[in-house]
């Protein structure tokens, strides 16, 4: 018999579905009672706002902005040359009437005020004659003074003794001092001439010392000097010159010639040489058989146009123009010397309208030149040597207490002039890019001369060229594309 296992009694449902329930609820109580005692959290919020709109580019595609840089390159440069101006005029405002400036970099033309009206050109003459020696003479011509005579004796000189000038402008004696304000220099000695006889045993001349300036014509003074030139300016001059024509100091012979021989004499007489005759002057007889018993020789001619340049030596200027026309066209005279520095300057092709030549000097007030023939010899063929040759602002020769402290000092090369209401400056000097620039200016007006009046002039004109070229750097932000 099969025995079953009693059944336990059943749970009903609806019990079950309220044990769920009940816990339920009671966890649903909790957690709203802990909701409802704790704080609510803290929380930080970041807001990013967008930008502010831009505008847009209002600039056409098409428009130049489109590519600032150019524009900006062309702006600057047209600003740096106003501004440039702008020195310019406060430089040209104090230039009067019946004066001229000319400043040009190689080609370009920098600053310029009637370049081609006449003016006087006082001492900026000597540039003409200096350059023009330059081309006709050549650098390293020397001028030779020389005794010649018959043959000596048995230390006789059987006749004259001839003092030949040979053109040389700077011949002096110990014993004479020069009374300029800027003395000679780079001189040729006379002396070594008397000691060359006492060399050859001469003990004495059987005749005179004669004095023979005959390379030259007799023209003694240029004619269109006024009475105002005296002879401690210049003249009498001839080819035979010593100690500027002095007999002592202070003193001048109205014969240069003879001048040359008196002093001659008393040197060879110093050195126990007898003479039986007396001072002369006169050219060697043509059928004269004469030999050179001694000579002596000047510097080169680069060295005696410093020596022009630096002292503004007005004898030394009116016998390099007779030097000019001898060698030129063989003829010793201020004329020849004059037409050939017109066709020189006319073959470099400078400018000659205007030109007007009576000395080499600069001491005529009858010499007319323009500023751009001035500024024009400085780019001629013999420009470089010419420069080198000039004194220097606050150094040196008649600049050397001028232009002290200015942008020229130490940097401006140029030659001066001074006549009485005639001032005038033309030279060379380095821009601030080092570029030459060369000029001149030159016053003529009432009191021109005096410093209070060329001086401020001069002093901006220095700055002017120091400052070139001014600068403006491109501004590309002020034109790119808005």
């Amino acid at each position: 018999m099969t025995r079953r296992r009693a059944a336990r009694p059943g749970v009903p449902l609806g019990v079950l579905a309220t044990w769920a329930v009940v816990p339920a609820i009671v966890f649903a109580g909790v957690w709203q009672y802990a909701d409802a005692n704790v704080p609510p959290p803290t929380t930080t919020t970041t807001t990013t706002l967008p930008p502010p709109p831009s505008d847009e580019l209002v600039t056409p595609l098409l428009s130049l902005r489109r590519h600032p840089t150019p524009i900006a390159e062309r702006v600057a440069a047209d600003a740096s040359r106003a501004a440039y101006d702008a020195r310019v005029v406060e430089l040209t405002e104090g230039i009067g009437d019946g004066s001229c400036l000319r400043m040009a970099a190689v080609s370009e033309e920098l600053a310029v005020v009637a370049d081609d009206v006449q003016v006087i050109p006082a001492s900026n003459q000597k540039l003409l004659v200096a350059a023009v020696a330059l081309d006709v003479l050549g650098a390293d011509a020397v001028f030779r003074t020389e005794l010649q005579s018959a043959a000596p004796f048995f230390g006789v000189i059987p006749g004259d003794v001839y003092l030949v000038g040979g053109g040389d402008p700077v011949l002096v004696t110990a014993g004479v001092p020069d009374p300029l304000r800027f003395p000679a220099f780079n001189t040729t000695a006379l002396e070594p001439l008397a000691d060359q006889l006492v060399t050859l045993g001469v003990t004495r001349i059987d005749g005179d010392i004669v004095g023979d300036g005959s390379r030259y014509d007799d023209e003694f003074r240029a004619p269109t000097w006024g009475p105002e030139i005296t002879n401690v300016d210049a003249g009498p001059y001839d080819a035979l010159l010593v100690n500027d024509g002095q007999l002592a100091p202070g003193t001048y012979g109205l014969d240069p010639n003879r001048s040359a021989a008196r002093t001659f004499l008393d040197l060879v007489a110093a050195r126990g040489i007898t003479v039986a005759g007396s001072a002369a002057n006169g050219p060697r007889p043509a059928d004269a058989e004469l030999t050179t018993l001694a000579l002596v020789e000047s510097l080169p001619l680069t060295e005696i146009l410093v020596e022009l340049l630096h002292t503004s030596d007005n004898n030394t200027a009116e016998m390099l123009v007779k030097e000019i026309g001898f060698v030129a066209a063989g003829q010793g005279t201020r004329q020849a010397g004059l037409d050939t520095i017109r066709a020189t300057l006319e073959r470099w092709q400078v400018p000659t309208a205007g030109l007007e030549l009576h000395d080499g000097s600069g001491l005529s007030r009858e010499n007319r030149l323009t500023c751009a023939t001035l500024t024009a010899l400085f780019q001629s063929p013999v420009a470089n040597a010419l420069r080198d040759l000039l004194p220097v602002a606050g150094r040196d020769g008649t600049l050397a207490d001028q232009l002290v402290g200015s942008e020229a000092e130490g940097r401006m090369v140029a030659k001066t002039g001074t006549l009485t209401d005639v001032k005038a400056l033309a030279g060379s000097m380095p821009a601030a890019d080092r570029t030459p620039v060369d000029f001149s200016l030159v016053l003529n007006g009432p009191d021109v001369d005096d410093a209070a009046v060329y001086a401020p002039l001069w002093e901006r004109l220095a700055q002017l060229i120091g400052e070139y070229p001014i600068v403006v750097e491109p501004d590309v932000e002020a034109v790119a594309p808005r």
